[in-house]
């Protein structure tokens, strides 16, 4: 009968402690290794805030056409006193509103000719006048007053000012500090949605290790418009709506 060799009992023996001393400690640090799988979680805070308006940029333009571009200048200087005198019978002061440079532009017209068998030739460009167009912008808080003269103005026709008004645009002077507050908002908006996944699975919410803020989306209030890649800026709604999200990642712990 072979013998083993004395030293094989002692060797097992060292064996199966070894072997049960690393399963001890896998069993012991099963959970640390586990809970270090995720060392961060990335979530996204975002916000959102209804404002109104509280300036009001309006534009308008005249223009006058005649032969004589000195006739056509005279008539252009009347038109504007007559458009200055409605701004400032109708509320609007001096200083919130301007004139801007004259814009002249020479006009031609098609004239056909024919030949005696009454045969279009040809058409012959002819000198049709100056056409002198002038600008005036509006710029006020008193946003019912500037609705209300954007509609109005048309009346200036019957006057013989031949008149165009374009529809007032609408900006919020205090954006600046609604921007700031809003950033604030979706921050702490992203801590409380990490807090809340890993305290429900268990961890704590560690440090905070990076953060960006997206472009803010300014939309009108309950409109059909979109998001855009580069942001949004309504200008054409006196009540608006904006919308920021910043993106956040925290260390577990």
């Amino acid at each position: 009968m072979t013998r083993l060799p004395h030293f094989l009992p002692a060797l097992a023996a060292v064996l199966s402690v070894s072997i049960l001393s690393a399963a001890f400690l896998v069993a012991k640090n099963s959970h640390r290794i586990f809970s270090s799988a995720a060392s961060d979680i990335e979530v996204t805070g975002s916000t959102s805030q209804d404002f109104e308006s509280d300036l009001a940029v309006w534009q308008g333009q005249f223009h006058r056409k005649a032969m004589d571009l000195k006739e056509a200048y005279a008539a252009m200087k009347a038109d504007k006193e007559v458009v200055r005198n409605f701004l400032l019978e109708r509320g609007i002061p001096e200083e919130d509103f301007a004139f801007l440079a004259i814009d002249m532009d020479q006009k031609f017209k098609s004239v056909p000719q024919f030949n005696d068998e009454g045969d279009l030739v040809h058409r012959e460009q002819v000198f049709d006048g100056y056409k002198l167009t002038r600008g005036f912008k509006v710029t006020s808080n008193d946003i019912d007053l500037v609705e209300r003269l954007s509609q109005d103005v048309t009346e200036l026709i019957e006057d013989n000012v031949y008149i165009t008004s374009y529809p007032p645009k609408y900006f919020y002077t205090q954006l600046g500090e609604l921007k700031i507050q809003m950033i604030a908002a979706a921050s702490a908006d992203g801590q409380v949605r990490a807090r809340t996944a890993v305290e429900g699975g268990g961890g704590d919410l560690g440090d905070l290790l990076e953060t960006s803020i997206g472009v803010f989306q300014i939309l009108g209030t309950n409109s059909d418009e979109s998001f855009s890649w580069g942001g949004t800026l309504n200008t054409s709604s006196k009540y608006k709506t904006a919308f920021v999200n910043v993106k956040q990642r925290y260390a577990i712990e």
